[in-house]
């Protein structure tokens, strides 16, 4: 069986913070709990089996940054930053079919335009 290489805590705040420090804004946790709900929910499993598929752990980690807003500012940056980080080390890079691709995702998300599963679907559509 594949045994994903997972974020953990420090990990999402490391990415958080290079995030801000590369675009601006601020630092710093407004809930603990959320960064680990999203850990949590990336990992969950049954009867030592994984509910999810990568796309789908990936997608999660997403979805679950944005919609928890566990940092001050830039949990939409940190959100798809640790969504690509956990398919880059986990031996998936994607591909954007046009500059800002990325960007406009999380926005629709954001905005409930899409869904988790739509975000899987487009992981899955963009790999290299």
């Amino acid at each position: 069986m594949f045994e994903p290489k997972f974020l953990n805590f420090d990990d999402i705040v490391f990415i958080h913070n290079q995030e801000i420090n590369m675009s601006g804004g601020s630092t710093g946790i407004r809930d603990q709990n959320g960064i680990k709900s999203a850990i949590g929910a990336t990992q969950a499993s049954f009867e030592g089996k994984y509910l999810n598929n990568i796309f789908e752990m990936s997608a999660t980690y997403l979805n679950s940054i944005v919609k928890n807003h566990p940092f001050i500012d830039g949990n939409k940056r940190t959100g798809l930053a640790s969504a690509l980080t956990f398919l880059f080390i986990n031996g998936i890079e994607l591909e954007e079919k046009y500059e800002e691709e990325l960007a406009d995702m999380v926005l629709k998300l954001t905005e409930n335009e899409i869904s988790k599963e739509d975000i899987v679907d487009f992981f899955k559509e963009r790999i290299i």
